[in-house]
C-alpha cells in the first residue's frame, strides 16, 4: 500500500459534473462506515480539507474533461494513481455536457458568458478513458453505491 500503513489510500477527484456521484458516495453512510477501517481517504475535497500527497492506490474519479486544463490535470491523476476508476456518466461516456459536442461550442460561449474570450474549453466534452487509460468504469448518473462498496 502507498502509506506502507497496510491500508490502501484512496482519492476522489472532480472534473466537469454536477457532484452528484461524490454526494451518492456522502450518502452511503453506513456503507462506507463497514469499509472505513479498511481504507484511508487520502484526497476527497468535496469531504475534507486535510489531503495527503499521492501517489494513491485507488482514485475514483467523477466528471468529464471539457478544458485544456482538464485534459493536462487528468493526465497527473492518472499518474499519481496505481488504480483508476471512473465513477458515473459525466466520466464514463461525458455526460450530459457531452451534448454540446453536437453543436457549436463557439456560438455556446458567446451566448453564455458575458465575456466568453476569458472561458477556456476544449471542443468537445469528452469522457476520462479518451485521454488516460481506465482501469475500471462504474456508470449511471449518478453511481450505485453498491456497486461502489
Amino acid at each position: 500500500m502507498t502509506e506502507g500503513i497496510g491500508r490502501p489510500t484512496v482519492a476522489v477527484w472532480k472534473f466537469a459534473s454536477c457532484d452528484g456521484c461524490q454526494l451518492s458516495l456522502l450518502s452511503a453512510e453506513d456503507e462506507l462506515l463497514a469499509i472505513a477501517g479498511e481504507i484511508e481517504i487520502a484526497y476527497f475535497l468535496e469531504a475534507t480539507r486535510e489531503v495527503k500527497e499521492g501517489p494513491y492506490d485507488i482514485s475514483l474519479v467523477e466528471g468529464s474533461i471539457t478544458t485544456p486544463d482538464d485534459a493536462e490535470r487528468i493526465r497527473q491523476v492518472r499518474d499519481l494513481s496505481t488504480t483508476l476508476v471512473t465513477i458515473g456518466a459525466c466520466a464514463t461516456a461525458g455526460g450530459i455536457q457531452a451534448l454540446r459536442n453536437f453543436g457549436d461550442v463557439e456560438a455556446f460561449r458567446s451566448l453564455v458568458y458575458a465575456r466568453p474570450e476569458y472561458v477556456e474549453t476544449l471542443a468537445d466534452s469528452t469522457a476520462i478513458a479518451e485521454h488516460v487509460p481506465v482501469d475500471l468504469e462504474l456508470r449511471g448518473c449518478p453511481i450505485e453505491t453498491s456497486q461502489l462498496v
